[in-house]
């Protein structure tokens, strides 16, 4: 049925839409936007991972760098430490400057350098990243943890950087100090040469100790004990020697020792080089007034030596007779053993030392009871050829 209108003109009304369709295309949007979000959220997320995975991964390297540069450094600091602190000892030393003022402020310099970077204090190595891989953590946890990770690898490479470049400050001003001990020491050394060729007189047994200690300061291996208590015994030994050569210049120059010393050259001109010194008394071996008795002590360091002890029984009897000289000869004979090994360790004494001193004596022209015959008995005729090899 139609309505007709005015003119008899009939509008037709249109059908209704089916809900349906209209229902479909809002849930299609739906759908959609939902994808669309789950898609970017999956992104997100990985991204997210990926970018956490990559900060933690970098952290732990540069941590790994960063306690590598710890160790080396607190290594460095406690070898400096130790350096430091003896050559403090050396530059307290009373005696630090009198062993050479120039290389002394150059060892001074260096030393300045090198205690402020002793002085500091040891560095503890990072804290390690713990990672819980079992728990989830949302996209936004993972950002803003791989932030924190990424700053803390640019931290953690600065420190790396600046305890390298601590280690290395360390490193050469510790070489500047062992150079500058080296030329001190070097030039102690010398100087202490240098005492004992200008103090001549003086006792080998008091150069012998010096020339130790000369030896010491000289050997870069020894270094760890060149501290300010050896700058002091060098000191010491030094006095030693120069006050041994006071003694000897004045009792060569006072006129009441002229005979002792003219049985010390006696003794000297027989000894083929073997440095002597030595030691009168009253007694010697227990033997004093009306015997004629002395001693040697020989040693085969440093160009051979030896300490010959003469009781003052020889000096009063030195012009009367061959006896006393003959004595002298048979100490001398003792100091002559290192010389002449072979000989003396040989089939004719076997190291017998006073058959061996008795017949060197007597190979000197000295066949009387002071050469050692009385006290020992008289050497073979063999004997005493053998030892009139030693020359």
């Amino acid at each position: 049925m139609t309505d007709e209108a005015e003119g008899g003109v009939t509008e037709p009304v249109p059908a209704p839409r089916p809900r349906w369709r209209h229902r479909l295309i809002v849930t299609a949007s739906v759908v959609v936007a939902a994808g669309a979000l789950a898609g970017g959220f999956w992104g997100w997320s990985a991204a997210s991972e990926s970018r956490f995975d990559e900060a933690s991964a970098s952290l732990a390297t540069q941590q790994a760098a960063e306690t590598s540069a710890v160790h080396a450094y607190d290594a460095r600091l406690r070898d400096v430490s130790l350096v430091s602190q003896r050559i403090r000892s050396v530059v307290d030393s009373p005696a630090f400057v009198g062993q050479g003022a120039t290389e002394a402020a150059t060892l001074s310099q260096a030393l300045g350098v090198l205690e402020p970077l002793a002085a500091a204090q040891p560095v503890e190595v990072p804290a390690a990243v713990h990672i819980d891989q079992s728990a989830y953590r949302p996209p936004w946890q993972l950002v803003t943890e791989a932030e924190q990770f990424e700053g803390r690898t640019r931290a953690s490479q600065q420190t790396e950087g600046s305890l390298r470049t601590l280690a290395s400050d360390a490193a050469a001003a510790e070489t500047s100090v062992y150079a500058a001990e080296t030329a001190y020491f070097g030039n102690a050394a010398t100087a202490a040469e240098q005492t004992i060729s200008s103090n001549a007189l003086s006792n080998r047994s008091v150069q012998v100790p010096l020339l130790r200690l000369i030896e010491q300061a000289r050997n870069s291996t020894l270094s760890e004990s060149r501290n300010g208590a050896f700058v002091d015994s060098l000191a010491n030994a030094e006095a030693q020697v120069v006050a041994s050569q006071a003694t000897q210049q004045s009792e060569l120059d006072d006129p009441a020792w002229a005979v002792r010393r003219e049985v010390e050259a006696y003794a000297r001109s027989l000894s083929n080089g073997v440095a002597l010194e030595f030691v009168w008394a009253p007694e010697v071996s227990g033997l004093g007034d009306n015997w004629l008795s002395g001693t040697a002590e020989s040693y085969d360091s440093d160009g051979g030596w030896s300490i010959i002890s003469l009781n003052y029984t020889v000096e009063r009897e030195w012009e009367n007779g061959r006896n006393a000289r003959a004595l002298v000869a048979h100490e001398v004979g003792h100091t002559q053993v290192y010389r002449c090994w072979p000989l003396f360790s040989g089939d004719a004494f076997h190291q017998n030392s006073e058959i061996w001193a008795t017949a060197w004596s007597i190979s000197q022209g000295f066949d009387v009871p002071g050469s050692g015959i009385e006290a020992y008995g008289r050497p073979t005729d063999e004997q005493i050829s053998v030892a009139g090899q030693c020359r």
